[in-house]
């Protein structure tokens, strides 16, 4: 597998890659600064919108925008570089040292998402649904490093990576009210092993970015690790699926724990990263709010 980089641009701290099926694009964010890119693949041109503060990660509306999980909370906004992000519901108000950090929207078409301290280390850390009508519950709590998640492709179980925790959970997930339950860890990693964002593709395989590691993990539906695919960065972050036929796989990676050393060495850190697969992924879903 050949791994090369997308875009001529660089970041601090990729997270949140977001295949858009309808405009062949691609939404990231550089989550301290608070910027997210879009990349058009056909032509290269990215355009960034900065909201002044940590984004953890966004998700296109059913009804056109972006909705954000960001520090101040959840928001809505879009690309121009002079709308304001309109914050409306801050779930976690109580915990000013903590903000968001990864997500997804569920089969239900609900905007999950998870906090963690800003050092990842206290176990506060909590799960959210954004629900069509602005409201949030809370399906997860006690978390050290709320991060990657997903959902099978039957929507009948939901994977969440505890990157501190060291594990990726899985749960009964209830297409009737879009809740969890019956929690199980599925993949214990050793503790110098750090899964952070991942994905699902269509056969229901986990491709799970290893912070620290070096690499992509892949594991079948039962747990069991299929492949390591190395990459030429110390910090990934976060995957998906994207391209013509969703079966380009797209890599945020990270410059930020690096020393001015390891910049020198790691070129690609910061960058988007692609490498072409033979698995699919799923239609990544739009927030019905």
């Amino acid at each position: 597998m050949t791994v090369q980089p997308v875009f001529d641009i660089g970041i601090e701290h990729g997270e949140g890659p977001l295949w858009d099926v309808a405009t062949n694009s691609l939404y990231w964010v550089d989550l301290l600064v608070g910027d997210i890119y879009c990349g058009d693949i056909a032509t290269g041109k990215v355009s960034k919108k900065s909201i002044g503060q940590p984004l953890g990660v966004i998700a296109l509306r059913q009804n056109g925008g972006i909705v954000v999980a960001a520090y101040q909370g959840f928001g809505f906004t879009d690309m121009k570089e002079d709308t304001a992000v309109d914050f409306f519901n801050n779930p976690q108000p109580a915990y000013p040292e903590t903000r968001f950090n990864d997500g997804k929207v569920d089969p239900l078409g609900n905007f999950v998402a998870g906090t963690m301290t800003f050092d990842g280390i206290k176990p506060i850390g909590n799960l959210f649904s954004l629900h069509t009508n602005k409201e949030t519950i809370c399906l997860e709590s006690n978390l050290l490093l709320s991060n990657g998640i997903d959902w099978s492709p039957d929507g009948t179980k939901c994977y969440l990576a505890d990157t501190n925790a060291h594990v990726v959970y899985s749960y009964d997930y209830h297409i009737n009210n879009g809740t969890l339950s019956n929690r199980k860890n599925f993949i214990d990693f050793t503790g110098d092993e750090c899964p952070d964002g991942l994905c699902v593709d269509t056969e229901g395989n986990l491709w799970i970015a290893m912070w620290g590691g070096s690499c992509i993990n892949q594991f079948d539906k039962n747990g069991t690790k299929i492949k390591t695919i190395e990459l030429p960065v110390t910090h990934p972050t976060s995957c998906c699926f994207g391209g013509n036929d969703l079966s380009t796989l797209f890599i945020t990676t990270s410059r930020l724990p690096l020393s001015n050393k390891q910049k020198e060495e790691q070129l690609f850190a910061g960058k988007i990263l692609s490498l072409q697969v033979n698995n699919k992924g799923q239609i990544m879903r739009r927030f019905k709010g």
